[in-house]
């Protein structure tokens, strides 16, 4: 189920003045925008209807009718189930803890598939596919997911250099070639060292992909082609948990759509893979 309230609540803070009076109008009144017109919905929060339609597509939704169906049902799911998304370890059940952790997962997913764009994926893929040497970079938890892309391209013969050094990675770029990419993967798309490299990266004229939450950054400027997931975490965003998984599934997705790129040679290879090692 994609959630529009949660997906308006993490944009707060990156809205325009005119997106968050429609934001709080619909936060305030969910039920009423259920069945509430577009131009009512316009009038209440001072705004107009193009705008509101502008907004549902910034939220990852086609228009206003996709928002109040998604919105119709989430509401409709919070009513039955009656379960916070808010972990506490003092007076959750271990009962609780799991099926916290699992629906918090399950949302992650089914938001990301929502709002992800395919044409920028197959656009990414075409570029990984046909790079010389694809530099991966990432710090903190999205360097594990870089790790594991970087392996699973080396399977199909790929040229995948991961690093989560910032030196070692701005060294690579210096020497890049004019068919080099760099793949960043990063949640805030605001880390330092993230931010460090990709403007290197534009300045030296290597092409970038990005793997990043969906809202504004100075990494995700800087980029030449962005890859967005949903911002998901609760209470628990320290740990990027749920964004995590969303990482990983769009780097397994995005991996097969390179081994498209690459042909019947990807799937030769990763036979002559399992054979050695197995």
């Amino acid at each position: 189920m994609f959630s529009v309230l949660s997906q308006i609540n993490k944009r707060l803070e990156y809205m325009t003045p005119v997106e968050r009076r429609i934001a709080r109008f619909m936060l305030d009144n969910p039920t009423k925008i259920i069945n509430m017109p577009v131009k009512e919905i316009a009038r209440h929060s001072d705004t107009s209807d193009a705008a509101i339609v502008r907004f549902s597509k910034r939220i990852g939704l086609g228009g206003i009718k996709e928002l109040k169906v998604e919105l119709a049902k989430e509401l409709h799911t919070l009513e039955k189930e009656n379960i916070s998304r808010v972990i506490d370890l003092e007076m959750d059940s271990h009962k609780d803890i799991f099926d916290k952790v699992l629906k918090n997962t399950v949302q992650a997913l089914y938001n990301t598939e929502k709002i992800v764009e395919r044409d920028k994926m197959a656009e990414a893929a075409r570029i990984l596919a046909g790079a010389d040497n694809t530099f991966i970079f990432g710090v903190g938890d999205s360097a594990n997911v870089g790790d594991e892309f970087a392996q699973k391209l080396h399977r199909v013969n790929v040229n995948a250099f991961f690093t989560q050094n910032k030196y070692l990675c701005m060294t690579r770029l210096s020497n890049a070639k004019e068919n080099d990419v760099l793949f960043l993967i990063t949640l805030s798309g605001k880390t330092s060292e993230i931010v460090e490299v990709v403007k290197l990266a534009r300045r030296l004229g290597v092409k970038t992909v990005i793997l990043t939450q969906n809202h504004a950054s100075i990494a995700k400027r800087n980029a030449d082609v962005a890859i967005e997931i949903t911002e998901e975490e609760t209470n628990i965003q320290y740990m990027n948990m749920t964004s995590r998984i969303a990482q990983l599934v769009i780097c397994d997705v995005l991996f097969f759509y390179v081994c498209r790129e690459l042909g019947s040679s990807a799937y030769d290879t990763i036979l002559k893979t399992y054979d050695i090692t197995h």
